[in-house]
C-alpha cells in the first residue's frame, strides 16, 4: 500500500533518487549477488510506480527478475507505463510480458512484473524465501509496530537482505525559519502518528523500531540519511511542500487554520523571491541476515 497517486511519486522521484544511500545501496547489491543463482530476484512492497525498480535496477549487474507489489490498481498500470518510457529513454528495447514487462538493457534482461496485493491484510501470503532480496521506498512510516513484527518474522524465516529507503525521520528544516514553523511541525507530527491502513503509524519512530526488531532476530542493521535538499530554484516541489504541510496542519487543527494559512502565504511570497530551502528528513536502512 503506497497511499500517493502516480503525479506525486513522479514528482518525488528525482528528489528520492538524489537522496538515497549509495553505499548502503552497494551493499544491498552485493549481498543479493552474493547468494543468486540465475537471474536475481527482488520483490518491493509497496511499489508504487516502481521507483525502486529503476533505481536498483542498473546497479544489480546480471538478468533480474523483480516483483512489484501494491494494493492500488492505477499504480500498478502507472509502473508499466513509467518503466516503458523510462526503458527507451534508456536507450533499451522494453516489450510486453504475461503481467508485466520486458528490458533488454543488451547485456542483460530484466523482468518485471507488478502483483496487486494488500499488504496490512495479506503480508503473509508473500513467500519472501523465493526472492534473493527485498525492498521497500517511503513506507515504513506508514505502518504499525505490530505490521512490523509481522515483516520481521516474515524476513527472519526466509534470511532475506531487506533496503528500506527514504523513511520520513520526522524533521523538516525551513529557511529562513518562521515563528509558526512549530506549529507546522507538531501538526505534521501528529498526522504521522494517525492510522493510514496498517493500525496506528510509527511515523519518525519507524526506522528504530524495524532496526530493534531485525537486531533482535540477528540481523546485522546499518543506517544512513537521506534527506532532500530543496533548494530556492525547486519552485515547484516548494510550492507542494508548503501545500501539504498546509493542508495537513488545517486537518489537524482546526482552529489555528487562520495562523497556518498566514504562514503559507509568508512561505509562498518567499518561493516566489527565491530566499526558501528546505531539507526534509529520511533514513535509508540495510538489514543484512545472520551468515
Amino acid at each position: 500500500m503506497s497511499g500517493f497517486d502516480a503525479n506525486w511519486l513522479h514528482q518525488r522521484e528525482p528528489f528520492d533518487l538524489a537522496a538515497r544511500s549509495g553505499t548502503l545501496a552497494a551493499q544491498f547489491c552485493a549481498a543479493v549477488a552474493s547468494s543468486a543463482n540465475g537471474p536475481l530476484r527482488i520483490i518491493d512492497l509497496a511499489a508504487g510506480a516502481g521507483a525502486n525498480f529503476r533505481a536498483l535496477a542498473p546497479l544489480l549487474h546480471g538478468d533480474q527478475d523483480w516483483r512489484l507489489v501494491d494494493h492500488d490498481p492505477v499504480l500498478l498500470d502507472a509502473q508499466q507505463a513509467q518503466i516503458a518510457r523510462w526503458a527507451t529513454g534508456q536507450g533499451w528495447s522494453c516489450h510486453a510480458l504475461e503481467g508485466g514487462l520486458s528490458v533488454d538493457t543488451g547485456s542483460a534482461r530484466w523482468r518485471v512484473r507488478g502483483h496487486l496485493l494488500d499488504l496490512a491484510q495479506s503480508l503473509e501470503q508473500l513467500e519472501l524465501a523465493g526472492f534473493d532480496g527485498v525492498t521497500t521506498t517511503a513506507f515504513l512510516d506508514l505502518v504499525s509496530a505490530a505490521w512490523l513484527d509481522r515483516l520481521g518474522a516474515l524476513l527472519a524465516h526466509a534470511r532475506r537482505p531487506l533496503l528500506a529507503t527514504l523513511t520520513v525521520d520526522g524533521q523538516r528544516d525551513w529557511l529562513p525559519r518562521l515563528p509558526a514553523d512549530k506549529f507546522i511541525h507538531d501538526a505534521f507530527l501528529r498526522h504521522q502518528s494517525g492510522d493510514k491502513g496498517f493500525g496506528a503509524s510509527l511515523g519518525s519512530a519507524a526506522t528504530a523500531c524495524l532496526a530493534d526488531r531485525l537486531t533482535a532476530h540477528g540481523y546485522l542493521v546499518r543506517t544512513a540519511r537521506s534527506d532532500w535538499h530543496i533548494g530556492a530554484d525547486q519552485r515547484d516541489m516548494l510550492l507542494k511542500m508548503v501545500e501539504e504541510s498546509l493542508a495537513v496542519a488545517c486537518a489537524t487543527e482546526p482552529t489555528a487554520s487562520p495562523l497556518f494559512a498566514k504562514w503559507a502565504d509568508e512561505r509562498t511570497a518567499q518561493i516566489a523571491s527565491r530566499q526558501l530551502l528546505l531539507t526534509v528528513g529520511h533514513l535509508d536502512l540495510l538489514a543484512l541476515p545472520p551468515a
